[in-house]
């Protein structure tokens, strides 16, 4: 203790070291303090190496942790409406079990009380003629009548108990009906979602007439233009086209045009002319299920008629065959696939005023239907496309009050609608809406803006305009998603599984053929001028229309 230091320890004990003692401790501090400097001078050249390493495992491990995110959001949503409808078949399960055990119970409990009257009132009478036994064991003679009056009175209790006994049911075991459970759900539960690489090179195109080209990168957020030369296949305005599994892109109609063209984006566009539709068609929906594409609906150019008929292009017989009508002849129309077996398509025009209708087409049956919901008014020129089992997205379109903003869903399982968010204007559509790693993508329609919108975070974001590229709203253009294609996804492979799904089918069920002569007659509409076609839709509707 220093001499300075003393004072500030008044009444504490103090014990001497050797002055010796003293120099080694401090010797040995010195040598520590050494030692410590040379472990940091040697640590310190790799501190920078070390520190930029740190940087990029914390980069990767963000990126990773907001992949993680991502998918477990997206295994509990599937997850949770699965355990949903088990814990709501539980509940029911359970509930008609207590109800066929409490049924029983019920009539084993009133069984028993009867059983336990008559035993208690047993037991009373095997008391009495117990004392009655012992009483007239030590009887010589009876004096009157009451000892024998009351020996037949028990008698007679005896004979009444066991009639009734008789009468009682004996105990019977009660067997509960036996459960049995599919194990085919089981084993598709366990295979029930699977992992896949991502998409490489997502893009979304956008086909003009005159062959004009807008391809959006969506990784890059970035455009690029392209100009297809002059004898290359036309583009024809107000197409429809659909995206196929393996990143080609069928398009379809336009204009006055039968024309059907199948595009390949990962080979520099190449085309190549497919069979033409039985009917040319505009402003109709084009839809791929389960190795098919779709043509629906529409305007026919030529005839100057809406269209109410609709066909079916098989992928491996490069044919088309007609199927069941739609309940109206109409245009503009959104339409979305479902559960691989449905199409729906919402609203659409009829060349005199949008319809507030929803049609929903079976597959298996051919057959178009009409559903009960009906929106609150009428529109058209929306997009559509499904989400999960039991929701469909629509979003745009435009009524009589002008453009929508309003992003909606259809839950097809009780047939509701509810609004799930607004975009930042209107748009008109016409089915250019592609969903993409849980992002919506809304591209034109009103201006040259576009934007997307994070279906977990609920909210929308601006992305680069192409404006500088071209202007156009897109209005009368048509989209389709595309990526590059591997092995797995080749043209051949995709055309196998076609063929090999139409042979089962084939082998299930023999399609029916719908083609009527006279269906431009059964179409047949005045002719619509485009103003009164479209009408004029430069307003944006901020009210929803659902």
């Amino acid at each position: 203790m220093c001499t300075e230091c003393i004072s500030d320890h008044y009444g504490h004990k103090f014990f001497k070291y050797e002055h010796s003692g003293i120099e080694q401790m401090l010797k040995l501090v010195s040598l520590q303090l050494n030692r410590v400097g040379r472990i940091q001078s040697k640590l310190r050249s790799q501190y920078e190496t070390l520190e930029k390493q740190i940087k990029d495992f914390d980069d990767c491990k963000e990126k990773l942790e907001v992949d993680n995110i991502k998918l477990i959001q997206q295994i509990d949503d599937q997850f949770d409406r699965i355990v949903e409808k088990c814990e709501r078949r539980r509940k029911e399960l359970k509930d008609n079990l207590l109800k066929m055990f409490n049924s029983e119970s019920e009539q084993i409990e009133s069984n028993l009380v009867m059983n336990q009257s008559l035993l208690t009132d047993m037991a009373l009478l095997l008391q009495k003629l117990e004392s009655k036994y012992n009483e007239l064991k030590t009887t010589k003679v009876f004096k009157g009548n009451d000892p024998i009056k009351e020996i037949n009175d028990l008698d007679e209790s005896v004979d009444r108990d066991i009639a009734q006994l008789k009468l009682l049911k004996g105990s019977e075991l009660k067997i509960l009906p036996k459960l049995y459970f599919e194990q085919k759900l089981i084993i598709d539960i366990i295979k029930y979602g699977q992992f896949k690489n991502e998409l490489q090179n997502p893009q979304i195109c956008y086909f003009g007439e005159k062959h004009k080209i807008l391809v959006y990168n969506i990784e890059k957020n970035d455009w690029q233009y392209r100009q297809m030369a002059n004898n290359t296949f036309d583009y024809n305005y107000y197409a429809a086209a659909a995206s196929l599994p393996n990143g080609d892109i069928i398009m379809t109609g336009g204009g006055v045009s039968r024309n059907v063209m199948l595009i390949s984006p990962s080979k520099g566009f190449s085309q190549q002319a497919l069979k033409s539709m039985y009917y040319p068609r505009k402003e109709h929906a084009c839809v791929y299920l389960d190795g098919h594409v779709y043509a629906i609906g529409g305007y026919d150019g030529t005839t100057k008629q809406m269209l109410s008929c609709c066909e079916k292009y098989s992928l491996v017989a490069d044919e088309w065959k007609m199927i069941d009508p739609l309940q109206k002849q109409k245009c503009a129309f959104a339409a979305a696939t479902a559960l691989n077996k449905y199409i729906y398509v919402f609203g659409g025009f009829d060349g005199r005023e949008r319809q507030n209708t929803i049609e929903r087409f079976s597959v298996k049956d051919n057959q178009w239907k009409v559903l009960e919901f009906k929106f609150k008014q009428g529109f058209s020129n929306a997009a559509a496309l499904s989400y999960d089992d039991n929701s469909i997205l629509i979003l745009g379109g435009g009524s009589n009050q002008g453009f929508s903003n309003s992003l909606q869903v259809f839950d097809t399982s009780n047939q509701t609608i509810r609004i799930i968010s607004m975009m930042t204007e209107g748009r008109d559509l016409r089915n250019k809406l592609i969903l993409y790693n849980n992002y919506l993508y809304a591209c034109g329609g009103n201006t040259s803006s576009i934007e997307k919108f994070s279906i977990s975070q609920q909210s929308w974001t601006n992305l680069k305009s192409y404006d500088y590229l071209v202007q156009d709203n897109l209005d009368s253009w048509c989209s389709a998603f595309t990526f590059d294609t591997n092995d797995s996804y080749s043209a051949s492979n995709l055309m196998k599984k076609c063929q090999s799904k139409e042979l089962q089918q084939n082998q299930q069920y023999k399609e029916q053929v719908m083609f009527e002569n006279d269906s431009f007659n059964q179409d047949g509409m005045s002719d619509v001028s485009d103003s009164q076609f479209y009408g004029n839709q430069s307003q944006v509707q901020q009210n929803d229309w659902y």
